[in-house]
């Protein structure tokens, strides 16, 4: 499990660094993330019912669900883009915007969805943008430790949501300060995407990973 740990803190780095620059490749790495996600929620469950129980199908489930995860956002970008967009507007609908001017209610509901179906319009409509801020948001999350494997064993284990909902303000203990970690490296990731493509380096990678056009555009790879 530690190294699991260690793989999801690394590919939140990637994903963070690097995000919109890797276009396809990341677009297939979130697939994958969340497609295990969902198998290894889901899998004792299913596992169960089919008799099938044990650290083997779980693995098989994980696997499964990431590879149809990948292979669904490799097919439909655009809308496998979306689909992340709109949770992530719907997270800071919910935890960022609404405690702005109201402290619960009905109301917060309809800002979260609101929120969700911005985030997905954008991600429809504005890939390349959109996919450096998700990817930046996803991959902050993971490598700061706002969201590990403990809290998706969490949710696995009492089937909801909440282990994995995290306040985007909070702060984290480093050598005795105290510092908005996930607001940190999610502000350097969107930059750091920024730079890249500003730099001309993202032309790079497209001459040597094929497939980058097909989120970033013919335009992009020039």
């Amino acid at each position: 499990m530690e190294l699991v740990s260690i793989g999801l803190i690394l590919a939140g780095l990637a994903l963070v660094f690097f995000g919109a620059a890797l276009s396809v490749y990341a677009t297939a790495l979130l697939g994958f993330l969340i497609g295990g996600f969902g198998g290894y929620v889901i899998a004792p469950q299913l596992l169960g019912t089919l008799g099938a129980s044990g650290p083997v199908g779980l693995a098989v489930a994980v696997i499964v669900g990431g590879g149809l995860g990948a292979a669904l956002a490799y097919v439909a970008l655009s809308f496998a883009t979306s689909i992340p967009a709109f949770v992530v507007g719907a997270y800071i609908g919910l935890y960022v915007v609404t405690p702005l001017f109201t402290e619960g209610g009905l109301v917060r509901y309809l800002v979260m969805i609101l929120g969700g179906v911005v985030g997905a319009l954008l991600g429809f409509t504005l890939t390349k943008f959109a996919l450096m801020f998700i990817t930046a948001f996803i991959g902050s999350a993971l490598a700061s430790g706002a969201v590990t494997l403990s809290d998706f064993t969490a949710v696995r284990d009492a089937f909801a949501l909440d282990p994995i909902l995290f306040d985007p303000l909070a702060t984290t203990p480093i050598v005795g300060v105290e510092l908005p970690l996930f607001g940190i490296l999610f502000v350097l990731g969107v930059l750091s995407q920024i730079g890249l493509f500003k730099l001309g380096w993202v032309a790079r990678f497209a001459t040597l990973l094929p497939g980058i056009g097909r989120v970033l555009g013919d335009s992009d790879e020039a």
